[in-house]
């Protein structure tokens, strides 16, 4: 393992929440910024109707033949979900139903399912809170009213699209290192073409296991779509992920595991989330993370100490080895940057705020191999006799793959 010394000038902190895994590129879930409180559907059965192929439509109607129950189109509504039909109804109950009536008019003339005058039965009926889908709609016998059957499905529990959502992908098998990671997203007002939309490098390198192998430099992306989405797919326009219901600010992982990773991706992220403007020695720094408070650098550091001693050995190693692409070189320039270990800014922080806690450690490198903590007390008599009157020093060290 390499180690890279170099001096720089920065602080920062942050918050963090607990991450979980979901689906084929798992989710880690995280509150950068307070989220509105989700729709409460226990009492609405939502219906769609998938209309494809067919003219002009009137009207659809679901519960009953009667006007009060008409549905209204998907894109009426940015939380509707467009990709899985083109009309749909919110029935407000909190009752059970075995079955539910589905009509429409199609350029005047009336349609209804072929059984039950136009009942539509389904396994297990059609409970509150949940959302179901119409679709394959074909045309049976009749004239004048029209019969017809179709697939009806539970799609599972109702869930509005997000608007304006940004999320995050660690790029677990370095799909960067060939091409362009791409986010590819529908069903509601923003709709892109795949692959999709370029994602943005966001500077957040997590150390992680990949299969077999750890590695560090593990690359995490950015994107925010502009508009209300239904679903978001990862892919390099070659391999990808499955179709994942999007969550503003969360992370996905693809390659790693999200249930081991997850807490530390949500470090790396809202610590960036805090980083701002800060001027030093006549130069201004766009976004430092000198920027951040006492009271922040407070969370950094019993947050990086919880990590590190109380969540295992996969995420130990993880935090340790993880770093922010930043500023490296405060004292010549403003626009050098380099990578800046999570455990390295954890050392700068208390020679900044004496005052703060740190679970009584000095550093966490000395929990190291004796070859590190050696390495690094070199440094450190180097860097006491090199630097002087500047508060907030401390060296950068760049781990390779391990």
């Amino acid at each position: 393992m390499k180690f890279k010394k170099l001096i720089t000038g920065m602080v920062l902190a942050m918050t963090l929440t607990v991450g979980v895994g979901v689906g084929v590129a798992s989710l880690a879930n995280k509150k950068v910024a307070a989220e509105p409180a989700a729709a409460d559907y226990s009492s609405t059965i939502r219906v769609y109707v998938d209309l494809t192929g067919f003219g002009t439509i009137d009207y659809v109607r679901i519960g009953s033949k009667e006007d009060t129950n008409n549905a209204v189109l998907t894109s009426s509504n940015a939380k509707y979900n467009q990709s899985l039909g083109q009309y749909v109804f919110d029935l407000n109950t909190s009752s059970h139903y075995d079955k539910m009536g589905f009509y429409f008019s199609e350029y005047s003339t009336w349609w209804q399912y072929e059984y039950d005058d136009g009942w539509v039965w389904i396994d297990g009926g059609f409970d509150p809170g949940y959302e179901y889908q119409f679709k394959n709609i074909q045309y049976k016998s009749g004239g004048g009213p029209k019969y017809f059957n179709c697939e009806k499905y539970k799609i599972g529990e109702i869930t509005d699209n997000v608007s304006n959502p940004t999320v995050y992908f660690v790029d677990g098998y370095s799909w960067h290192s060939s091409g362009t990671v791409y986010v590819h997203f529908w069903g509601g007002t923003a709709s892109s073409t795949y692959p999709g939309s370029a994602m943005s490098d966001t500077g957040l390198r997590i150390k992680c296991y990949v299969g077999e192998t750890e590695y560090s430099g593990i690359r995490i992306y950015k994107y925010t779509i502009s508009g209300s989405v239904a679903y978001v797919q990862f892919n390099n326009n070659s391999s990808k992920t499955g179709d994942l219901r999007p969550v503003n600010n969360q992370v996905y992982f693809y390659g790693a595991s999200a249930e081991t990773y997850g807490v530390v991706a949500n470090f790396l992220v809202t610590t960036q989330n805090q980083m701002g403007s800060y001027t030093y020695g006549g130069r201004t720094f766009t976004n430092s993370i000198c920027h951040l408070s006492q009271s922040q650098a407070q969370t950094f550091v019993s947050t990086y100490d919880n990590l590190d001693t109380n969540y295992g050995s996969g995420v130990k190693s993880s935090v340790e080895g993880s770093a922010i692409v930043t500023y490296d070189q405060p004292e010549q320039n403003n626009t050098h940057t380099g990578d800046v270990l999570l455990s390295d800014i954890r050392t700068a922080l208390l020679k900044k705020y004496p005052s703060l806690s740190a679970s009584g450690r000095i550093n966490p490198i000395f929990g190291a191999d004796e070859k590190s903590r050696n390495t690094f007390a070199i440094v450190a008599v180097v860097t006491a006799m090199s630097v002087t009157a500047v508060v907030g020093y401390f060296f950068l060290r760049k781990r390779r793959e391990n």
